[in-house]
C-alpha cells in the first residue's frame, strides 16, 4: 500500500523520457501596471495553452490516479484509473511558445497596447518539471482622442448620425476591441428598431487612426460601401400570419388556402380545426401593419408566444413584399427559388427562348412576418414521488398526481386538477404515537393575462406573460391518535416578469380557514404539560393579501450574483374594520379571524471563487407584528428554525424561541415564533465527476414578540445577539444535474439555552464519544441546495 501511494503521489511516472510534467503559466509584466491589471492579467492566464493538471484543494489526485494505474488491457481497475477516473500527464512539448506568445500579444494590442511585446521562456524544475514564462511588455496604452460617425445625406446616415448618443467608445478611455464591436452591436440594435430589417453589425466599419504619435486614437465609425441595398432602407409591416397548430411532418401551412386565414384585429390566425381561439394572440402580437418594423416588438412577440406554454417550437420567418413589372408571356420553365437567409422570394427564367420576357420585381420597402407554432399535447398526465427524512427522527413518503389541460376553453389557459397523500412515521423519540398522514387535493387556473374589474389594471408591456392564477384546494393532516386539521384555501394571484432578473406574485385576495376536529384525550394530555402545543390547532379565518418580489441574476460564469427575496403579508385589516368586536374578540362566521402584518427578506451572495468552488452567503430576516385579535402570529405564517435548509446542527422546529428550550415535547417539533435572523456561510467544492463536497456554518435564532409564560426567555431584546445558535459541518452532494441528492452533517457550535457563559460549546465536543454523537451529531438528508 505505501508503495502505491509513492507511484501516485509521484506526479511524474508516467512522463515519457526525454519530456517533462508542464506545471503552468507564469505572466510577468515589464512595466507600470495599470488599473485593470488584474483583470488583464487573469484574461492572459486564461489564454494561455496548454493548461496544466487540474487540481483539488493544490493537488492534483485526477493526475494521481491516473498513475497509479498501469495501461489498461480492457475492462478493470487500469481501465478506470486511467479512462474514467484519471488525467494524464500534460507534457512541455505539447507547449507551443511562439503561438501562445503571439496570442497573448494579440490579447494586449485588442486593448490599447499596439506596441506590445511578449516574450517566452522555459523554467525549469527538478528532472521533470516545467512550466513557461511570458514576459510582457505592454509598452505605451492608447486611449480614444475622438470618434467620427463618418454618414452621408441618405436616410441610413442621418438614422445613425441620430444614434450616437450612448456611444461605447468613449473620448478619454482606453481603446479595446470589446468596446468597438460593443458599439458595432449597439448601432445595429438601433438601427434595427428604426426598421432597418436587414441591416447587421458586419456592416459598419471603424477605422483606427494611430499616427498621432502621442498615445491616442481617431476611430472613424462608417458603413461599408458595397452593403446590400436591402439594408439601406427602413421596412413597414404588411400582414402577419400565425400557424398556431403548424407540423413540421405535415407541413401544414403549404395546403392553407387563403380562405382558411381567420383575420383578427391586425393580424391573421391559421387554424382550420380552430384548436385556439385567436383572442388569446392579442397580447402577444406586437408586430401591427403599416407600422415600422421595429426589433423589440419583433422579439417581445416571439418571447411572448414562446411564454404561453403551449408551443415547444416557435419558428418567426420574414418575407420581402414585391411588385410585379410585367408578366411572363411563356411559363414553360418558370421557376422560384427560395433564399431562406433573406426570406425573401427571387424569381428567375431558364432562358432557352429568346422571346422570353423577364418577370422584374420591385421591392416594397414591406415585410409579411409569419409564425409557426408547434403545440405540445393538450392534455397530460404527471405523477410525483417523494421521500423525506427529517432530523427531528422522522421519515415519510408522498405521492402526488396532477392531471394538466394546456388549452383549456381553447384559450391558453392551464387547468390543474391534483391529488396528493403521504405518510410520515417517527423513528425515535418519546411520544406514544406521532405518525401521521396527509391528504390534499388542489384546483387551479393559470390564465396568460391580468384578470381585473379595472380595464388595463396592471397592464404591462414586457416580453413576458403576464398570468393571473386562481386555486381552490383542501388539506387534511391527521396525526395519529391525537387530532385531524382541516385547511381550505383560496388565493387570487397575478404573476408577472418585469425584467430577465425581476418578477412578481402578488395575491390581493388570500382566504385561509382552519379547523381541527377529532381531537383526543391522548393530546388533551400532551397540552396539559406543554399548552403551547394549542397554537397548532387554532381554528381561525386568515383574510388578507400578499405580495412576494425576486430579483435572481444567477448566470453561468458570472463571479458575483446575487438573489433577493422580499415578502410582505397581511391580514384582517379590512376585515377588522367592518366587523365589530365582541365579547371574545372579532368573528366571521362564529371563527375568530387573524390579524397581523408579516415582512420577510431573503439575501444570498454567489461568489465564483473558480471553476469549481462557489462561496455562497445567505441572510434572512423575518419580523411579524400581531395585534387586533391575535397576540402571535397563525401558526403557519410563524417562522422556524433548524433542519436541513437552516440551522443544521439542530433538529428542525426544536430551536428557540431565545434562551427557551422545551425538554417535554422535542420530538413534536413545534417551536415557532415571530422574529427570525438566520445567516448562513457555505464552501461548496467539486470533488470529481458528480460529486460535490461542502463546508458550512449557521447561525440564528427565532424569537417571539411579545413575552410568553410558557415560554420563558423567548421574547425579543435588545440583546438578541446574545440568543444566537451557531453549528458547522460538512456535506456531500451528488449532483446529476436532473436532481441533487444532499446530506450535511452537522454539530452545534452554540447553545443559547445553555448558561450565558457556557453556551459555546466547542471544548466539548467529542466525535468518539456515541454519547455525543447521538445528542449532537444531526444528518440532514435532502433533495437540492439549501440555498
Amino acid at each position: 500500500m505505501a508503495g502505491l501511494c509513492i507511484c501516485a503521489c509521484s506526479t511524474t511516472r508516467t512522463v515519457p523520457e526525454g519530456d517533462r510534467l508542464y506545471t503552468g503559466t507564469n505572466i510577468k509584466w515589464d512595466g507600470k501596471k495599470p488599473g485593470d491589471y488584474a483583470t488583464l492579467k487573469e484574461n492572459l492566464e486564461s489564454s494561455a495553452r496548454p493548461k496544466p493538471n487540474r487540481k483539488f484543494l493544490g493537488m492534483p489526485v485526477r493526475l494521481w490516479l491516473y498513475n497509479l494505474g498501469n495501461k489498461p488491457k480492457g475492462k478493470g481497475l487500469n481501465y478506470l484509473l486511467r479512462n474514467k477516473w484519471g488525467e494524464p500527464p500534460v507534457l512541455l512539448s505539447s507547449a507551443k511558445r511562439d503561438y501562445t506568445s503571439n496570442v497573448l500579444q494579440q490579447y494586449l494590442v485588442d486593448n490599447g497596447f499596439f506596441q506590445a511585446d511578449v516574450v517566452s521562456d522555459i523554467k525549469y524544475k527538478g528532472k521533470k518539471k516545467a512550466s513557461g514564462v511570458y514576459t510582457a511588455t505592454p509598452n505605451l496604452r492608447y486611449t480614444i482622442k475622438s470618434v467620427t460617425y463618418e454618414t452621408d445625406s441618405s436616410q441610413l446616415g442621418r438614422t445613425i448620425a441620430a444614434s450616437t448618443d450612448h456611444s461605447s467608445l468613449v473620448v478619454g478611455k482606453n481603446y479595446s476591441l470589446d468596446s468597438v464591436k460593443a458599439e458595432r452591436e449597439r448601432l445595429h440594435n438601433r438601427l434595427k428598431e428604426q426598421g432597418y430589417y436587414y441591416f447587421t453589425a458586419d456592416h459598419l466599419l471603424v477605422e483606427v487612426d494611430s499616427t498621432q504619435n502621442d498615445g491616442t486614437v481617431n476611430l472613424f465609425v462608417t458603413v461599408k460601401k458595397d452593403i446590400s441595398p436591402l439594408a439601406r432602407k427602413p421596412y413597414y409591416m404588411r400582414r402577419i400570419t400565425l400557424f398556431p397548430n403548424y407540423s413540421l411532418d405535415q407541413d401544414t401551412s403549404n395546403r392553407i388556402n387563403r380562405g382558411e386565414v381567420t383575420l383578427y384585429r391586425n393580424f391573421g390566425v391559421v387554424d382550420p380545426e380552430k384548436k385556439f381561439r385567436p383572442l388569446i394572440f392579442r397580447r402577444s402580437v406586437f408586430l401591427k401593419p403599416d407600422s415600422l418594423y421595429r426589433l423589440s416588438n419583433h422579439d417581445i412577440t416571439l418571447q411572448r408566444l414562446i411564454g404561453l406554454g403551449n408551443f415547444k417550437f416557435v419558428k418567426g420567418q420574414f418575407r420581402t413584399v414585391r411588385d410585379r413589372d410585367s408578366s411572363v408571356n411563356n411559363r414553360r420553365d418558370t421557376t422560384i427559388r427560395r433564399d431562406s437567409s433573406s426570406y425573401r422570394n427571387n424569381f428567375s427564367i431558364n432562358r432557352r427562348d429568346s422571346s422570353y420576357r423577364t418577370r422584374l420585381l420591385s421591392d416594397t420597402g414591406r415585410l409579411d412576418a409569419t409564425f409557426y407554432l408547434t403545440p405540445y399535447p393538450q392534455y397530460s398526465l404527471q405523477a410525483e414521488l417523494r421521500g423525506t427524512s427529517k432530523s427531528n427522527n422522522f421519515v415519510g413518503s408522498e405521492i402526488k398526481v396532477t392531471q394538466r389541460n394546456r388549452n383549456w376553453r381553447r384559450a391558453a389557459n392551464l387547468l390543474e386538477v391534483s391529488a396528493s397523500g403521504g405518510m410520515e412515521w417517527q423513528t425515535g423519540g418519546q411520544l406514544v404515537s406521532a405518525n401521521s398522514y396527509s391528504l390534499k387535493g388542489e384546483v387551479a387556473l393559470t390564465v396568460p393575462r391580468f384578470i381585473s374589474p379595472v380595464r388595463g389594471l396592471l397592464n404591462i408591456r414586457t416580453p413576458y406573460v403576464p398570468r393571473t392564477r386562481i386555486s381552490l384546494s383542501y388539506e387534511l393532516f391527521s396525526r395519529q391518535n391525537l387530532y385531524n386539521l382541516n385547511a381550505y384555501t383560496f388565493q387570487w394571484q397575478y404573476l408577472w416578469r418585469q425584467t430577465r432578473f425581476l418578477e412578481h406574485n402578488w395575491a390581493p385576495v388570500s382566504i385561509t380557514y382552519v379547523l381541527p376536529t377529532s381531537t383526543t384525550p391522548g393530546y388533551d394530555s400532551i397540552l396539559k404539560v406543554d399548552p403551547v402545543q394549542r397554537r397548532a390547532i387554532e381554528k381561525q379565518f386568515i383574510l388578507g393579501a400578499n405580495y412576494n418580489i425576486t430579483y435572481n441574476n444567477q448566470e453561468p460564469n458570472r463571479i458575483h450574483s446575487f438573489y433577493l427575496n422580499g415578502n410582505i403579508d397581511i391580514s384582517g385589516n379590512v376585515a377588522g374594520l367592518i366587523v365589530p368586536k365582541g365579547d371574545s374578540g372579532r368573528t366571521l362566521f362564529g371563527s375568530p379571524f387573524a390579524q397581523y402584518v408579516r415582512l420577510n427578506g431573503d439575501v444570498r451572495h454567489y461568489w465564483q471563487l473558480s471553476k469549481n468552488n462557489l462561496w455562497v452567503n445567505r441572510f434572512f430576516a423575518g419580523y411579524g407584528l400581531p395585534y387586533g385579535n391575535s397576540r402571535t402570529l397563525p401558526f403557519v405564517k410563524q417562522f422556524f428554525t433548524g433542519g436541513s435548509s437552516s440551522l443544521r446542527g439542530f433538529r428542525a422546529r426544536t430551536l428557540g424561541p431565545g434562551t427557551y428550550r422545551d425538554t417535554s415535547s422535542r420530538y413534536l417539533a413545534n417551536e415557532a415564533g415571530d422574529i427570525k435572523l438566520e445567516f448562513n456561510s457555505e464552501l461548496r467544492i467539486h470533488l470529481i465527476s458528480v460529486v460535490n463536497g461542502a463546508l458550512f456554518v449557521d447561525a440564528g435564532n427565532i424569537w417571539l414578540q411579545k413575552s410568553d409564560t410558557n415560554r420563558i426567555g423567548g421574547q425579543f431584546s435588545g440583546h438578541f445577539l446574545k440568543d444566537i445558535a451557531v453549528d458547522a459541518g460538512v456535506g456531500l452532494r451528488i449532483d446529476a444535474s436532473i436532481i441533487v441528492v444532499r446530506l450535511d452533517l452537522a454539530f452545534p457550535l452554540r447553545k443559547p439555552w445553555l448558561p450565558e457563559n457556557e453556551r459555546w460549546v466547542l471544548k466539548d465536543v467529542r466525535f468518539g464519544d456515541p454519547d455525543w454523537r447521538k445528542d449532537n451529531l444531526i444528518l440532514n438528508i435532502a433533495i437540492g441546495y439549501p440555498f
